[in-house]
């Protein structure tokens, strides 16, 4: 029953609204407000460890000092956010590579402006007896396909030596599920972001590998060519505010757990979470694109030739 209970509150967690706007708290010595007729930036986020600084912006009052007028607009899942990018319903998002070759290639105009720090982890059962990498060799290992869950899983473990089929893959897609599934035992091991890592290695997983160890670099955030010729000065902006507040995240991340809350991080991780360290604006390498895209190319995934600049504009990175 308690086991239950447990996974009905990650479903709440995990399984918000799919267009619930994030809320707009600010602190109450935070500059004036920009004035209402000003221009909104949309930005799609998840309950995911990359979009901490932005709701850390918005709840501690970043944005509104640096006078821009940002809505952040939660998602449940990548599918329903990248559809609303598609549809128009928001500017930009804090995505991943094969998102953003995804919707170039579908005729979407969109430029990865900077990569973001969030870590994938590949996770043994607890009760599984794996103790290393070595020990996946056979074992099912939960993933979700087509997608970067899956991209950093061929990746890590071709780092390692491993070729192709010497895992056996099992889809998942939902990431509660895929969480439970390894708890249960159901599958040897399986491939989580956070918080959702640290809420497995709470039950007894075990971390085999991490893409914080790895020179992989797979989140980032994007815009779409539309939003930044219109609304280029707001965008400088809003990556004013992410400068200011990951310095701040990086000097002192007691001051940002209560965020941790508005984020939709389980209760039981906010209290113990180890926050990223934020690094500096950048945008991919073109080995970080040509590598996506080479691995995209190989599950026959794109229908036409991308570059890397077809993909990438360091516009807001340049001071």
């Amino acid at each position: 029953m308690k086991k239950l209970f447990v996974l009905l509150l990650i479903f709440l967690l995990f399984g918000l609204s799919g267009c619930t706007n994030a809320t707009n708290v600010t602190e109450k010595n935070a500059a004036p407000q920009p004035a209402s007729g000003s221009e909104v930036v949309k930005i799609g986020i998840l309950p995911d460890v990359d979009s901490v600084p932005f709701i850390a912006a918005d709840v501690k009052g970043y944005f509104n000092k640096e006078g821009v007028k940002v809505e952040l607009v939660s998602f449940k899942n990548p599918v329903e956010r990248d559809a609303a990018l598609q549809g128009g319903a928001i500017d930009g998002e804090v995505g991943d590579i094969l998102a953003a070759a995804f919707a170039v290639q579908n005729g979407l105009d969109v430029k990865i402006t900077s990569i973001t720090n969030g870590k994938y982890d590949i996770l043994a059962a607890p009760n599984s007896g794996i103790k290393d990498v070595s020990g996946l060799k056979g074992k099912k290992v939960a993933l979700s396909k087509n997608t970067i869950i899956e991209y950093v899983v061929d990746r890590m473990l071709s780092q390692k030596g491993f070729s192709d089929g010497e895992i056996e893959k099992v889809v998942v897609a939902q990431m509660p599920v895929r969480l439970e599934m390894l708890k249960s035992g159901k599958v040897d091991a399986a491939c989580l972001p956070e918080p959702l890592s640290t809420l497995a290695v709470k039950s007894g997983a075990r971390v085999l590998l991490s893409t914080k160890d790895t020179a992989l670099a797979p989140g980032i955030m994007l815009f779409t060519v539309k939003a930044i010729n219109n609304k280029e000065d707001s965008i400088k902006k809003v990556y004013k505010a992410y400068e200011k507040v990951t310095s701040d995240i990086n000097a002192n991340p007691e001051n940002f757990r209560d965020v941790l809350a508005t984020a939709h991080f389980p209760e039981e991780v906010a209290g113990t979470f180890e926050f990223p360290h934020y690094t500096g604006l950048s945008v991919p390498t073109d080995s970080d694109i040509k590598q996506v895209l080479d691995w995209m190319k190989a599950k026959e995934m794109l229908k036409k030739q991308l570059t890397y600049e077809d993909l990438v504009d360091d516009t807001f990175i340049k001071k």
